[in-house]
């Protein structure tokens, strides 16, 4: 028997709240009722809203304490959709969490978009059940008390590595290097919601070593891109560990945008790169200097002393390589120059590769290597 914290505003939404509760034991496992009602708070709406939150997570701490909890489930508006949220966003990946509600596409992109929280988005509103929402709300426990909870069981050491589409070259290089050395590669996208997953595992124990060879995310973070929602756990997350790592700048050439991003005619005079439907706009010397100071910054307050740094000097892009659109041997040499000011410069190392190179890939896995064997 399991238990599932079922979350909600029973003075509103009790009735979708009971049916799941109800479904959840008729599975025979043990639902756990988490009020999160407003009604009886004093104050502000708003402060109303933040007090329940408060109050819920430090239930949910002392429920946690008593029992072990499955996963948590959650149905309702706007408002629960916030606090929900709030409440998931603290329980660890790979514990199954699920959110039902009406204001998913509106709202999903105010949250922490790398938990692992399985968004419904409802047909029709809630408060008064009915054969829609009874079979929506039945799917939803169907498939929250079938995902297997927790971190799966592996039987070989992890490896980490960053990449993103116009760095992805070195990929089948790295995949064959720690093949052979009876290693896990676990590839994650060099965009916020891949990073910062990747950050919290690193947090929970779960790789030896990290190539983190594409650092677009960092662009757009400093320079406003679509993709770069992070913040400086993404890095301090292994460099605060002295975790070995190899970083490179893959990526870091380019800023992101989908097409029809109302930011793009701010960038109409730089050169640009079409991917597919997103569009790569040409990093200037700015904003590789401000990206070398946030990741400098954290390299000086880590100090780490198994990290390294490659410095591709043929191009950090698929459009960054010698002789096409992005390449700019000045916009490298200042990076370079940055980093070092901040960062050993012994650990600092130019390679005349490409990152999409595969030696340049097979070269990162050395280094790697290297530093894993002198833990």
């Amino acid at each position: 028997m399991a238990n599932y914290i079922v979350l909600g505003t029973w003075n509103t939404k009790h009735e979708e709240l009971d049916f799941i509760c109800k479904e959840i034991r008729r599975r025979s496992h043990e639902p756990i009722p988490l009020d999160l009602s407003t009604k009886k708070k004093t104050g502000t709406r708003n402060l109303a809203i933040r007090q329940s939150i408060s109050m819920a997570k430090a239930s949910l701490k002392e429920m946690a304490k008593k029992k072990h909890i499955s996963g948590v489930i959650s149905v309702g508006g706007g408002t629960n959709l916030f606090m929900a949220t709030q409440l998931m966003e603290d329980i660890p990946l790979f514990v199954p969490k699920i959110i039902v509600s009406t204001m998913i596409v509106n709202s999903i992109h105010n949250f922490r978009p790398y938990k692992d929280i399985l968004y419904f988005q409802s047909p029709c509103d809630f408060g008064i059940i009915n054969p829609l929402t009874k079979s929506l709300l039945t799917n939803c426990v169907t498939i929250l008390t079938s995902i297997d909870e927790g971190l799966p069981s592996f039987d070989k050491p992890f490896i980490a590595i960053t990449g993103f589409g116009i760095t992805d070259g070195c990929f089948e290089a790295v995949k064959n290097f720690w093949h052979k050395r009876d290693f896990h590669l676990i590839p994650f996208h060099s965009i916020g919601e891949n990073t910062m997953a990747m950050a919290e595992l690193i947090q929970m124990g779960l790789f030896r070593g990290i190539l983190d060879l594409t650092l677009h995310d960092v662009m757009d973070h400093v320079a406003g891109g679509a993709y770069g929602k992070i913040d400086q756990y993404r890095l301090y997350a292994y460099l605060s560990q002295d975790l070995p790592a190899v970083i490179a700048p893959g990526g870091l050439d380019t800023i992101a945008f989908p097409d029809g991003h109302p930011s793009l005619s701010l960038f109409k005079k730089r050169k640009t790169y079409h991917h597919d439907f997103r569009w790569g706009i040409k990093a200037n010397k700015e904003e590789i200097i401000g990206a070398a100071k946030w990741i400098g910054n954290i390299l000086k307050e880590t100090n780490p002393k198994k990290s390294i740094f490659l410095i591709p000097l043929r191009g950090w892009s698929y459009p960054g390589e010698l002789g096409k659109e992005f390449y700019d041997p000045e916009l490298i040499r200042q990076f370079t120059k940055w980093i070092k000011k901040f960062f050993r410069e012994d650990a600092v190392i130019e390679v005349n590769l490409s990152v999409n190179d595969p030696q340049f890939g097979r070269i990162a896995c050395e280094h790697l290597s290297h530093l894993m064997k002198s833990q």
